[in-house]
């Protein structure tokens, strides 16, 4: 008799973990996806607005690192001829400090130079000489103080930890949130020694991989979304849209949910990929300890302003850039989609950016006007990158408790959820509150969690 197994959440971890378990287990499965909302991919949304893509949420991928499983997965779906790498331009990279653009060095002999790197020799010799950490879990802005002239951890690391948690380097984890450079400390002590000495991964025995692997970032022709939307395709007939859970009951065979709409389900097993606050709420009524453990983790809101301009307005090319929080901007930074991936502009000439807003450092209401936020993305525009010109459309996304915080002892609260389910083999959380913010990072732990389910008797 097949297995009937659950997963709560279709976004792009429940998907992919869908994927996974349908190409190992077959017809010895049963699977449902349950998605509360009215489509599928979770925060990965890319959006045709008045002839322009705007990327709502994640908008590529890193080639290289996890973004290897990334890429098998696309080859294993037959999307290559719609992936879409980044142009050469996007390498160059910038920083708004002290009020202009600065360039991020592309190469050591650079940083000679640049103003940003001022005072590298004394920065090197403090890393060369930097004492380990005790083993201890500490906040990234520790951890690098160690290593780096403090300046140039509120300089440099203190936008790049912004621009992926939209959180506090003093609060967040490093062993949580940049495991490598941890486990690099303990291995060598001095950072540069060990990516010095960092063996070099095998290649892939994929031509498709290894051909990806040379450029830095990849996307869609038509969005980053292609990618929820072909997993979502493969698993036709599996998922259903519009069906919240409303709460879980764990027994020794196995689970029942309830639905929102008053339905109730069984399954031998389930995987949740949901956000820790509404997973808490479903299960503070059956494990009340869990939920309270749960409930904690913390949560960052981001305000996404896409822009768009049937014409030219930035005087330069590149990625975007990042703002330190001791610039006392208003906003986290901007990314310059059409320059990046000018593949995707579906008109000659057009420009299209992204402006951030928010994180737990710039906390905004969450019932924020569009028109306010409009205009705080347009004030910084104005003033970082002298654009006067309106924009020809418009989108405003409100990603609501959007990016999980890693904080300084999350390893310790994984250990306690996990240790709380521990009499519930048939029951696994995964997702972004466990084991990585990005989308490369989903898609690991969806591999991994499905071999886990699929060796499950």
């Amino acid at each position: 008799m097949a297995r009937q197994i659950i997963i709560l959440g279709a976004g792009i971890s429940g998907l992919a973990t869908a994927w996974f378990l349908k190409k190992q287990l077959g017809a010895e499965a049963n699977l449902t996806v349950l998605e509360k909302n009215s489509r599928i991919g979770g925060w990965i949304q890319s959006a045709q607005v008045d002839g322009f893509l705007f990327e709502q949420g994640p908008r590529s991928c890193r080639s290289r690192g996890a973004g290897r499983k990334t890429l098998e997965l696309v080859e294993a779906l037959g999307l290559h001829k719609q992936i879409v790498t980044a142009h050469p331009a996007a390498r160059d990279r910038f920083l708004y400090w002290k009020g202009r653009l600065q360039a991020l060095p592309r190469h050591p002999f650079a940083c000679l130079f640049s103003p940003l790197m001022k005072g590298w020799m004394r920065t090197l010799w403090r890393d060369l000489k930097a004492a380990r950490g005790r083993g201890d879990d500490e906040s990234i802005y520790s951890f690098f103080n160690r290593h780096l002239d403090p300046a140039w951890t509120d300089r440099l690391i203190d936008p790049f930890v912004s621009g992926i948690y939209a959180g506090d380097l003093n609060k967040l984890s490093i062993k949580s949130c940049f495991p490598l450079l941890d486990k690099w400390e303990q291995e060598q002590g001095s950072l540069l020694k060990a990516a010095w000495r960092h063996p070099k991964r095998p290649p892939s025995s994929s031509a498709f991989v290894r051909a990806l692997e040379r450029s830095s970032l990849f996307s869609f022709q038509d969005g980053l979304e292609t990618l929820p939307r072909a997993l979502a395709a493969q698993l036709e007939g599996t998922i259903r849209l519009n069906c919240g859970a409303q709460s879980l009951a764990l027994n020794k065979n196995g689970v029942k949910i309830k639905l929102e709409n008053g339905e109730e389900l069984e399954a031998d097993q389930l995987i949740s990929t949901l956000p820790a606050q509404p997973l808490s709420s479903l299960l503070s009524a059956s494990l009340p300890t869990l939920s309270a453990v749960l409930h904690r983790l913390n949560y960052a809101t981001v305000f996404v302003v896409n822009l768009g301009y049937r014409q030219k307005v930035l005087k330069q090319e590149g990625f975007g850039y990042l703002i330190p929080f001791q610039e006392g901007e208003p906003v986290l930074g901007c990314v310059w989609d059409s320059c990046v991936f000018p593949q995707q502009n579906r008109q000659e000439g057009e420009t299209r950016l992204t402006v951030m807003i928010g994180g737990t450092r710039h906390p905004l209401p969450a019932a924020q006007s569009d028109s306010d936020l409009l205009q705080l993305a347009l004030s910084a525009l104005e003033r970082h990158l002298h654009i006067t010109q309106s924009p020809d459309s418009f989108s405003i996304k409100s990603a609501c408790q959007a990016i999980p915080q890693y904080e300084v002892g999350h390893q310790e609260w994984i250990h306690h959820a996990k240790e709380q389910m521990s009499a519930w083999p048939h029951v696994v959380l995964s997702g972004t509150p466990f084991h990585g913010v990005s989308v490369n990072d989903c898609i690991a732990e969806a591999e991994q969690v499905a071999l886990q389910c699929a060796l499950q008797k």
